[in-house]
């Protein structure tokens, strides 16, 4: 019975952290937020960026900063849609998900052997990744993909992707032993590794698991807009900005809910809340401040976590003691 308690009073949490922030742009904006089709629109437009940042976890979780995810779904978009001109839905899984898992194979082991700060590395790689996604979009700077393969992009078949996603990412961070690794490598490397833990190994582990959701993120982007575009001037690392606001709020949050639940709820949020700006006629350059003051609040939360969890812990001990 206490279980039971405690699952609803979980659920009832996570789902109310949306449904407030929902229903305070509903006061402001009443009639673009007051009918079905706009909740079912912010769902639909949730789910690639949940992906994209179930990709991006990964390497977070073990103290990885990994700046190619935007470049490689490009180009894993691009030689998607490449292929698929030819080999038709085969090209495109073939393109998107094998190039994925060549670049995440490259870059976790030039992360390996060269031994610097992965910031530094994958800012450099994002760079010469995205010169070849130049390359390969061609004089036009964009690929499309056949109409016949764009229905992956809508429902349903974009939530049935989006589920086995979810399924894969939760299975791999709660019920594998890489998943142990990866938390005591992130918690402290150093510790890991007289562990007996193979930090190296495990690391290139997070970049090659990244790959799945890197493919599936490439896939569905090119088969929902009808084409991919390349990137340049490190254009493409303003893709992992919102997921990861979205999987910090979702460790802050992870004691009410699982991060695989968690990083949806909270891109949720975050689609509520940008499209809730939009709505009221906030230009681009005022939603980027706001996007960088929310990261730096959200930053400045995740790093003290510890912290308030302490400061929280004494006055209950207070309270008890009076």
């Amino acid at each position: 019975m206490r279980i039971m308690k405690r699952f609803l009073g979980k659920t009832v949490k996570t789902i109310v952290m949306p449904a407030a922030v929902y229903l305070l742009f509903l006061l402001l904006c009443f009639q673009r937020f007051s009918n079905w089709n706009s909740v079912y629109t912010i769902f639909l437009q949730s789910l690639i960026p949940t992906i994209t940042a179930y990709a991006v976890a990964y390497g977070m979780v073990c103290g990885l900063m990994d700046f190619t995810i935007g470049a490689r779904i490009t180009i894993s978009a691009l030689a998607g849609g490449l292929l698929s001109r030819s080999l038709g839905l085969a090209g495109l899984i073939i393109g998107c998900f094998g190039s994925a898992l060549v670049m995440a194979a490259v870059t976790g082991l030039l992360n390996n052997l060269l031994k610097i700060p992965s910031l530094v590395l994958t800012m450099g790689l994002a760079m010469i990744y995205e010169i070849l996604g130049a390359r390969m979009a061609g004089n036009y700077g964009f690929v499309q993909a056949p109409r016949e393969l764009t229905f992956l992009g809508s429902a349903p078949h974009i939530i049935l992707l989006w589920v086995l996603s979810a399924v894969v990412f939760y299975f791999v961070y709660n019920r594998t032993k890489f998943s142990y690794h990866l938390q005591a490598v992130g918690s402290n490397e150093p510790v890991a590794r007289s562990a007996g833990i193979p930090v190296e190994t495990v690391k290139l582990k997070a970049f090659l698991y990244s790959s799945f959701f890197v493919g599936m993120s490439a896939m569905l982007s090119i088969c929902q807009s009808g084409s991919v575009g390349a990137q340049t001037s490190l254009g493409s690392i303003t893709v992992i900005f919102k997921p990861m606001i979205s999987i910090m709020l979702a460790l802050v949050i992870q004691n009410i809910c699982d991060l695989t639940a968690g990083i949806f709820v909270s891109q949720l949020i975050l689609t509520i809340f940008f499209i809730g700006l939009i709505a009221m006629g906030m230009p681009d350059t005022s939603q980027n401040v706001v996007l960088g003051f929310f990261l730096l609040v959200v930053m400045i939360v995740f790093n003290n976590l510890d912290r308030i969890r302490g400061l929280r812990r004494h006055k209950r001990t207070g309270r008890v003691k009076t």
